[in-house]
């Protein structure tokens, strides 16, 4: 049965198109979110692993080399085996920085353009062998396909037309599925789940063509096994050991291949989003493996049992053909197409974003502000990917039939070998350098190439190769030979190189940044730059208008900054972030190099001093990933910031260019000045006046100044200032200790004018006496006057004087009377007291004040209020009641007092007609040293000290303000105190 080449021909477009249409539909989110973003798509999208050779080269492999062909498919076990300590930190470093690619990945770490430079080349000379199996495959299963046994007679013009046309096609669809824009460089998720339907195509291909055969071969499972029974031999040409060296070889080089090879790094990190995507693939991928190698050997049994005349490695396709079964024949020729296009489309977008990166970039690069770097990114990167399948079919040509599938593999993943000590020197060693890892990747891939890849070229061995073969199995073996010596030679020199060479401050960075129990610590490096905003000035001239547009604030959403930040640490931050964007578009030298032209780091005075808010950031994320030691560090790291956090007092630690990296909370209650808002930020940034304050301390000699007044938005604060300088492990750095002592200074304060007031007081009593004395003499004489005479104008003027003398009477007694306030007696009796008289004292009191505003009292108190309380107490409480009222009215305005009895209290209020209280001072207002008074001219104290009166002697007090009657001004005091026993009975 054979199908026609224009039949193959609409099933192959057919196909392709279906897989298209599918990430089609996936990119437009047409397909419903829980199918596209299901761990297990991304679990069968590495499927592209296996590629063409799985379907078809697996049959030939397991006959040459009979159990070991399993070690292609443990290869890749083993690396998701090995996940916690290789392919999770992988994953982890690439997402940090954006790098896509192997290339990018060395090219980072090693901090060299020619690192990347190189990888790229060698990774494209290591995989044309392996875009060359793919195309063979498509071409030779189309022959067997539609010539059948009865081969054309001109099959090398017909194959090679055959792979013209697949070449052709796979490159628009290649082009189509990840280079139609830019913004599908970073990740194809229409191209993961293409994949993931193409390994079902693959996987149900070959476990139905294995099943089947068996069935119509051996007639069941029974049956193969007394045919195996019948035929020991083909057992034992399986079991057949193979020497140790080659068995360990080959299973190293398939653990290489699967970390090193472009598109199976691509699909594992590039187009992983997840680090528990990983962790899924770990089992899943495996099991997958599993299936799809079980129907190997059955096939190549019932192919033999058949007597097909095919190559080996197509028994699945003569099989399907000798049971004329068109739709399992149909069913296995897909499985292989999409197999090989799957493999050939991840590699050569693989390969062309390294090719852009690390080989153009370096040599041609788009200049001129209007440019559209991204138009012109996106066609160079579409021709290289004409270019790279355009050469992986010369490459085909150039072989023709003289290697088998196998050997192609084992080439491609000889070379894919010579990187895995670049890999592992990324994670466990920071002492490798660029040096190192440049002579042996060259050393290396010399002897493969003169080892395995130019021999492909031709069916004689090149001369030089000749003395090195013994016998005809030696020739079949000799790659084991090429790749334990190009491995041993790369290590070699690369680990001999690495010691006797200089590592550069560049690649220490980077190995720290990539080693795995370390997080990287950059130095606080200055840019000269004021604010955000610049960053974008300065792109436009490397980028073009519009990608430094789109650049900047791509960044700025990334980290939730806007461009007017002027903070150092933020301004650090948003050119990192550039920098690692701009990675994934260029590649990381390249972008490493745009940015450090037109954003570079400015010589500064910081010194290797590193940059702890980045590390506390840092350390932050990965707190659920540290373990045993860390983790206890870390705990200790918590411990000791949130004790400096938790302290009663301000601590500000500063750079010696006064960056701001500790900002406690007691500092931000004393500044009112949040810690996220200055964190980072310089010392000028912050605001008046707490600013001056801080930079004219540190610019002076002083290390201590106490009671230093500072006039603040709130009103005078006392503050003590302490400095020191910190110089350990070469830090340089300034720690603020800041003392809040507003509240004590008030208190001394408060204490000096008491004791003012009490000597006042003890002064008004001692004149108080010696003015009774002559006040009782003179009115004892106007008394004598008045019976000595009968002149009325006498007696007149003596009644007066008797006024008079009682009035100067009464002032002295309210003077004594508030000369003994506080005199309590140690049982805090209390008494009846008269409101009305008690305010009328007070009043008096007030009115001897000439200096003070002019305000008219009006007590409408009833003189029948008695409250139990304590007279001298009550008169202080309305002393300070009245004395705010009238510091708080205009000239001439009237403060009303009214009392009224509401058994078994009194209520009593105290209304003045001023600007008011405000709302949300309010509950603040009866707070010890709170106060609404300008600077100086009140102590916050009186208020205070009324509550506690009226607390004490069982009362309530509230405020009002506005008056309701008033409008939007005035405030009236309201005061509960309870009736004397008799008065309320």
């Amino acid at each position: 049965m054979t199908l026609s080449l224009n039949t193959l021909f609409f099933i192959g477009i057919g196909y392709l198109l279906l897989l298209f249409a599918i990430a089609y539909a996936t990119e437009r989110q047409l397909l419903p979110s829980r199918l596209v973003n299901h761990p297990s798509v991304y679990v069968l999208s590495l499927g592209v692993y296996a590629s063409g050779f799985a379907v078809y080269g697996a049959v030939g492999f397991a006959e040459r080399y009979g159990y070991s062909f399993l070690n292609y498919y443990i290869g890749i076990s083993a690396a998701l085996i090995l996940l916690p300590i290789l392919l999770a930190p992988l994953h982890q470093i690439c997402k940090s920085y954006r790098l896509n690619s192997l290339a990018d990945l060395l090219s980072f770490r090693f901090r060299s353009s020619w690192a990347g430079s190189l990888a790229t080349l060698f990774l494209a000379l290591a995989v044309w062998p392996l875009l060359a199996i793919q195309i063979k495959i498509v071409s030779e299963s189309t022959l067997i396909l539609s010539a059948g046994d009865a081969l054309m007679g001109d099959q090398p013009h017909f194959k090679n037309l055959t792979a013209l046309l697949f070449c052709v096609v796979i490159t628009i669809f290649t082009i189509l599925f990840g280079s139609r824009n830019l913004a599908s460089k970073d990740s194809h998720r229409g191209l993961v789940v293409a994949l993931a339907f193409e390994s079902i195509i693959k996987m149900l291909a070959i476990v139905l063509v294995g099943a089947v055969a068996v069935v119509s071969v051996f007639g069941s499972f029974n049956g193969l096994q007394e045919w195996l029974n019948s035929n020991p031999s083909v057992l034992r040409e399986l079991s057949a050991p193979q020497s140790g060296d080659t068995n360990r070889l080959m299973l190293i080089m398939f653990f290489a291949a699967s970390v090193c090879m472009p598109h199976v790094f691509h699909m594992l990190f590039a187009e992983n989003p997840s680090r528990q995507n990983l962790i899924t693939a770990s089992w899943g991928l495996p099991l997958f493996l599993l299936v799809i190698s079980l129907p190997v050997l059955p096939i190549l049994w019932a192919g033999k049992a058949s007597g097909l005349t095919i190559a080996t490695d197509y028994f699945a396709l003569g099989l399907s053909l000798n049971i004329e079964n068109i739709w399992l024949t149909t069913l296995i020729y897909l499985g292989g197409l999409s197999a090989a296009s799957g493999a050939i489309i991840v590699t050569t977008l693989a390969l062309a974003s390294m090719s852009l990166n690390h080989l153009v970039l370096p040599i041609l690069r788009p200049k001129g502000r209007n440019v559209d770097i991204y138009r012109w990114l996106l066609m160079t990167r579409q021709l290289l990917i004409c270019a790279i399948i355009l050469i992986g079919f010369i490459f085909y040509e150039l072989i023709g039939d003289t290697q088998t599938l196998t050997n192609l593999t084992m080439a491609s993943a000889g070379g894919c070998l010579q990187f895995l000590p670049g890999v592992l020197a990324v994670l466990y060693w920071p002492r490798a350098n660029r040096n190192g890892f440049i002579c042996g990747l060259t050393a290396g891939f010399i002897v493969w190439a003169l080892g395995l890849l130019i021999p492909m070229f031709s069916n004689e061995h090149p001369a030089y190769l000749e003395k090195l073969y013994i016998n005809s199995l030696d020739r079949d073996l000799f790659w084991v030979v090429v790749a334990s010596l190009s491995l041993g030679l790369n290590s070699a020199f690369f680990i001999i190189v690495s010691i006797f060479s200089e590592t550069s401050s560049e690649e220490r960075s980077a190995a720290e940044a990539c080693t795995l129990d370390d997080l990287n610590r950059p130095s606080r490096h200055t840019l000269n730059l004021q604010s955000a905003a610049e960053i974008r000035q300065r792109l436009q001239e490397a980028l073009g208008d519009h990608a430094a547009e789109q650049e900047f604030r791509r960044a700025l959403d990334e980290l939730q900054l806007n461009e007017l930040e002027t903070r150092p640490y933020a301004l650090r931050r948003i050119r990192d972030r550039i920098e690692i964007n701009l990675s994934s578009l260029v590649g990381p030298s390249s972008a490493r190099r745009v940015i450090d032209r037109v954003l570079p780091y400015t010589d500064s005075v910081l010194g290797s001093s590193e940059d702890i808010t980045y590390i506390e950031e840092r350390l932050e994320r990965y707190q659920t990933n540290l373990t045993g030691l860390a983790a206890d560090l870390d705990s200790l790291r918590r411990y000791h910031r949130q004790t400096l956090e938790d302290l009663p007092i301000g601590v500000c630690a500063l750079g010696r260019d006064q960056e701001i990296l500790l900002w406690n909370m007691s500092m931000a209650d004393i500044t009112a000045i949040k810690s996220s808002d200055v964190t980072g930020s310089r010392l000028s940034g912050i605001s008046a006046p707490w600013a001056n304050c801080l930079i004219g301390f540190l610019a002076s000699s002083d290390l201590h100044r106490s009671k230093f007044c500072l006039e603040t938005e709130k009103g005078l604060r006392w503050l003590n200032l302490h400095r020191t300088e910190s110089q350990m492990w070469g830090r340089d750095e300034l720690i603020v200790v800041v003392e809040d002592i507003t509240d004590t200074q008030l208190l001394e304060h408060e204490l000096t004018h008491q004791e003012r007031l009490a000597s006042i007081g003890r002064l008004a009593a001692g004149v108080a006496h010696e003015i009774g004395n002559p006040v009782t003499g003179i009115a004892c004489l106007a008394q004598n006057l008045r019976y000595e005479t009968e002149n009325p104008d006498t007696l007149e003027t003596a009644s007066q004087i008797v006024k008079q003398t009682q009035r100067i009477s009464s002032i002295v007694h309210s003077l004594v009377n508030f000369a003994h306030t506080g005199r309590e007696a140690p049982s805090q009796a209390t008494e009846a007291v008269n409101i009305r008289n008690c305010v009328s004292e007070a009043i008096q009191l007030l009115s001897l004040d000439n200096e003070a505003r002019q305000i008219h009292y009006n007590n409408n108190c009833p003189v029948d209020i008695v409250v139990h309380g304590d007279t001298q107490r009550l008169m202080q409480v309305f002393i300070n009641l009245l004395s705010n009222a009238r510091d708080a009215s205009s000239d001439n305005a009237m403060i009303t007092i009214n009392a009224q009895s509401d058994t078994p209290n009194a209520r009593i209020t105290v209304t003045d007609h001023g600007t008011g209280i405000d709302q949300k001072l309010q509950d603040r207002i009866f707070e010890p040293f709170f106060t609404t008074k300008d600077p100086g001219k009140g102590t916050g104290l009186g208020l205070a000290l009324v509550y506690n009166i009226i607390n004490d002697l069982g009362g309530e007090i509230s405020i009002e303000s506005p008056v309701p009657e008033f409008g939007s001004y005035g405030t009236r005091i309201h005061i509960r105190l309870m009736l004397n026993d008799t008065e309320s009975n």
